[in-house]
């Protein structure tokens, strides 16, 4: 777990290197069927997770998406709560992993009359473009409509709870209503 820090923003490849690392552990306790080592690497992670790590989130979020029977139950809300949370943080990775879901929020935010002005806000470039849309999205998403901090998600009790059409349609929602209060708070 010495890979883990509590930097505010983490490269993609640290990102993926940190998570490579740390999955690579918990799947070898999985398939040996160590199941109490792995559950304890589960709560480890919630507890770095709840201390701001990013890397640790986006593990988190990694194993709520299918679960891990025996460990962690399939839980979809906690999946996108982990996983905006981690890119709130501005892991990279997790912003690349959800790209497919906010892609076109980041394309409404640069079509925008005066993205220029955003540009010039927020030092945005070619290259960092994704990543500092999508941060700043996911930043409002986790504090005005998922309503999360790490600390209380990591305490919640895990139960299984399967991705439902219904679940997409209120994120949707959500992204659909955080765009243009994103695009406020980086105009200013």
């Amino acid at each position: 777990m010495s890979t883990l820090s509590r930097e505010p923003f983490v490269e993609y490849h640290e990102a993926l290197d940190g998570f490579a690392k740390i999955r690579k552990e918990m799947n070898d306790l999985i398939n040996a069927e160590k199941l109490t080592d792995a559950k304890e690497l589960f709560d480890t992670l919630k507890f770095y997770a709840a201390g701001q790590e990013s890397v640790a989130m986006d593990l988190l979020a990694y194993y709520y998406k299918s679960g891990v029977k025996g460990v962690v139950p399939e839980n979809y809300s906690r999946y996108i709560q982990w996983e905006v949370l981690a890119a709130a943080r501005g892991n990279e990775l997790a912003i690349e992993k959800l790209q497919f879901l906010i892609g076109y929020a980041c394309d409404a935010i640069m079509d925008d009359e005066q993205y220029d002005l955003i540009e010039y806000k927020n030092d945005i470039d070619d290259v960092n473009v994704l990543y500092v849309l999508g941060k700043n999205l996911c930043k409002v998403l986790a504090r005005d409509y998922l309503k999360i901090n790490p600390l209380d998600l990591a305490q919640q009790e895990d139960e299984l709870k399967p991705y439902t059409k219904e679940d997409f349609i209120v994120l949707r929602k959500m992204i659909d209503e955080a765009i243009p209060q994103t695009i406020k708070i980086m105009k200013s």
